[in-house]
């Protein structure tokens, strides 16, 4: 049995090491990947520490090996990071081998050590991942084999063999178990059938550690789709203005009234970027962003914003509102999100041609939002489900069009966190309404 048990905690440290180097290697292209893309370029003489290219969890170093200085830094809030960074920066260029990715351990820190190209010269960049959670799920194992060996040999001395069944029945019990919670299936639990109570609480104790372990997964993973899916309609909505500007010459005041708007969008995309991060905490932590906010003169300008993606189908974007004085207590970016996914899918699953009305009514303190369309509608069985995470929405859809599936979730977790709520009604062929209600600053 014990040879069996640390045979289990090995290939566990050999698998979850592959795993976290894997997921190192992933998030060392995306991020080259994005640095291409957004076209930033690294100075010798300066420090780049203002953007977010990475997910939480996730830390980046980039080094100029001749000039053995830092140009890019994205450190999380972490107590231990600076001194982690500061020995990884003096280990560095010792331990890596040229033209190889290298893998280093350092205070709980999983570091990937690589090379990139900017702008035609070489550097070098160190990808941290924190592995204490982790780490510490292992060295519990490592404790329970050590605290459960150690008791089989006292009461082996003391030949309690009835307790020493009773405590070989729970160690099995772990070990059947633990052999089938694997990275797919977290949401596994050990069951608690032992009558013994130690037996019992350290179920307890593990069954927790493994809440705490899925939950962490859980977040890495929505921040990922989340983000991607935030992202893509705004980028959209700018590349789309640009190319109609492009269209024909135009006066240096035009051009400039149009660079302010895509500066504005940018540094809305900047915001959403920063929201997303706050929104991997709990919803009393984004609460404490909130302030009045003019919902009607937010929604109107929205609407001015995404009239350029009604063009192609020629679909009529009515925004009828007048009241611009009445305020919510809410994140501007939020409730702007909340708006931009129901409006830009009335877009989207319209016909050509179709109508769009969004309109505005006071009941009980609360302010009502009724976005309409003449839409492809939803199916009746599918209603309650499309608000659901990871619902796809081509299986609610009669289009071929479908999307991550998070959209509609989304607004509905952000209205549940203004103290809001959702009515949806539609009729597959004729049309959807939504109906968003928040409650007015009294």
């Amino acid at each position: 049995m014990a040879i069996l048990f640390t045979g289990i905690l090995f290939f566990s440290f050999i698998f979850t090491r592959h795993y976290i180097d894997k997921k190192l290697a992933t998030k060392g292209a995306v991020f080259q990947y994005i640095l291409r893309e957004e076209g930033i370029i690294f100075d010798s003489n300066s420090v780049i520490d203002y953007l977010s290219l990475t997910p939480r969890g996730y830390d980046v170093i980039v080094i100029d090996p001749q000039n053995k200085k830092t140009v890019y830094l994205e450190l999380h809030d972490d107590p231990f990071i600076f001194s982690t960074a500061s020995k990884v920066l003096s280990r560095v260029l010792k331990e890596r081998k040229e033209d190889e990715t290298t893998y280093i351990t350092i205070n709980n820190k999983r570091i990937l050590i690589g090379n990139l190209e900017n702008n035609g010269k070489p550097y070098v960049y160190i990808m941290m991942f924190d592995v204490y959670q982790i780490s510490l799920f292992l060295y519990i194992l490592i404790f329970i084999f050590l605290f459960i060996t150690f008791l089989s040999l006292i009461w082996n001395y003391y030949n309690t063999n009835n307790i020493m069944n009773t405590l070989l029945t729970g160690i099995d019990e772990i070990t059947n178990s633990a052999k089938n919670i694997k990275g797919k299936n977290l949401s596994s639990r050990i069951d608690i059938t032992s009558q013994n109570e130690s037996i019992s609480n350290l179920i307890l104790t593990l069954n927790s550690m493994l809440s705490r372990v899925e939950k962490s997964f859980i977040q890495i993973n929505e921040f990922t789709d989340n983000v991607s899916h935030e992202l893509k309609t705004p980028i959209t909505s700018i590349k789309s203005m640009i190319e109609v500007e492009l269209t024909q010459e135009r006066s240096v005041e035009e051009y400039q009234e149009v660079l302010e708007k895509i500066l504005d969008e940018i540094n809305w995309l900047h915001g959403i970027i920063q929201n997303l991060l706050i929104f991997t905490k709990n919803p009393e932590a984004l609460e404490e962003h909130f302030k009045p906010i003019k919902i009607e003169k937010l929604i109107l300008n929205l609407c001015e914003f995404l009239e350029i993606l009604t063009f192609e189908k020629e679909i009529s974007l009515n925004c009828n509102l007048s009241n611009n004085e009445l305020e919510v207590l809410g994140d501007e970016t939020l409730l702007r999100d909340i708006f931009l996914n129901v409006i830009s899918n009335s877009i989207k699953y319209n016909k050509h041609k179709g109508k769009i009305n969004v309109t505005s009514f006071v009941k009980d303190n609360m302010l009502g939002i009724e976005i309409s369309d003449t839409g492809i509608g939803i199916k009746k069985e599918n209603i309650n489900k499309i608000t659901e995470r990871f619902f796809r929405e081509d299986t609610v859809r009669t289009t071929k069009k479908s999307g991550s599936g998070l959209g509609l979730s989304i607004v509905s977790h952000l209205i549940e966190i203004h103290k809001g709520t959702l009515e949806i009604e539609s009729v597959e062929g004729i049309g959807s309404k939504f109906t968003i209600y928040l409650p007015l600053i009294k």
